[in-house]
């Protein structure tokens, strides 16, 4: 699990203060961290925002394997009743998409209410979703 805030840095922070030595801006989202991946001089607030960062958008595997259609997006009420992103199996190895579909919560996942996504996240909490083709047969 990694570390994640949102502290803006003090006066004293951005002018080289002990502020801006501790903590450091994701590479992709721009998020204030302390702990993370990190690429020489890179830091990122988590393996989504690395991933992303490192190849941001589908491969063409992936892309000639779904339509352009979007799941949309999910929501959560009280974090007990809404939809979310659920998926199983190992990513793409190149873009790092993975299979999902979108699942009716109420506390615990219900059932599946959309169709098989290819699902990219550009962050922790966004992301972009592609509908998978269906298959002769």
């Amino acid at each position: 699990m990694f570390a994640v805030w949102n502290v803006q840095d003090a006066g004293s922070a951005r002018k080289g203060g002990s502020l801006s030595k501790i903590f450091g801006k994701c590479a992709n989202c721009g998020a204030t961290i302390l702990f993370g991946p990190s690429e020489g001089e890179h830091k990122f607030c988590s393996k989504k925002c690395y991933q992303f960062w490192k190849h941001p958008g589908y491969c063409e595997v992936c892309t000639q394997a779904t339509t352009d259609e979007s799941v949309g997006g999910t929501y959560t009420v009280n974090f007990v009743l809404g939809t979310r992103m659920m998926g199983f199996g190992a990513g793409c190895p190149t873009c790092g998409s993975r299979e999902m579909r979108k699942w009716l919560w109420v506390i615990l996942p219900l059932f599946p209410i959309s169709a098989r996504y290819r699902v990219l996240y550009q962050t922790s909490a966004t992301f972009f979703s592609r509908k998978i083709r269906q298959q002769p047969g």
